[in-house]
């Protein structure tokens, strides 16, 4: 018995529009391999703008790429402008930036095309770690102390769900009012798991991201 798939014309047309960019976003591949690189090593990773460049200004005017279940940072944008939902072509050495996350310190950066973000991914306070870092997570949870001015980097603070408080770090090139957190408020934060020396930590993009519950 002979059977047959029957595709619609705008399927046909989505899968021309995003062709094999769109194949390696979903597979994550090359950033995976970025990932697990022994520092210094020469790669070349693609996939989708999580965190806009120079976001997180004044550490650096980097920016972040995900594709499918992983994702990356970039120390660095090389003078380019680059936004959410564009798929970037990332060639450059590997390496932590002063012990903080892993990413790549690009020579090229290239723009391919357009796809949607990936969607942040539901996590405990206490389990963002290691295996979330370089991605986009949300958490919900209640804020344990009064949030502290780390001029002129940011702002920091804290929240637990119960499972392990977890450190929000808010850069000052985000352009978020903290001025109304205040301990006891119950907040659901989304954005780029990070890492700051000896501690992981939560790095929302703008002020949707941090929504009162």
């Amino acid at each position: 018995m002979r059977t047959s798939a029957r595709w619609s014309i705008s399927t046909m047309l989505a899968l021309l529009s995003f062709g094999v960019a769109a194949v390696a976003v979903a597979a994550g591949a090359s950033i995976e391999a970025a990932r697990s690189a022994p520092e210094g090593t020469e790669v070349t990773v693609e996939g989708v703008v999580s965190v806009p460049s120079g976001s997180y200004d004044p550490n650096d005017m980097g920016f972040a790429i995900q594709a499918g279940s992983v994702g990356i940072y970039v120390h660095d944008s090389l003078g380019g402008d680059y936004a959410l939902g564009q798929v970037v072509t990332v060639t450059g050495t590997v390496g932590n930036s002063f012990g903080q996350v892993y990413g790549v310190f690009p020579s090229t950066i290239e723009v391919t095309g357009s796809h949607p973000v990936h969607a942040a991914k539901p996590t405990d306070t206490g389990a963002v770690s290691e295996a979330t870092e370089g991605t986009l997570v949300r958490v919900r949870g209640t804020v344990t102390d009064a949030v502290f001015d780390d001029a002129p980097y940011g702002w920091i603070f804290h929240v637990d769900d119960g499972s392990g408080a977890l450190t929000v770090f808010v850069y000052t090139g985000t352009g978020i009012d903290v001025s109304g957190i205040e301990p006891g408020d119950e907040l659901e934060i989304t954005g780029f798991s990070g890492q700051f020396i000896d501690h992981y930590e939560l790095n929302p993009r703008s002020q949707g991201d941090i929504v009162e519950r």
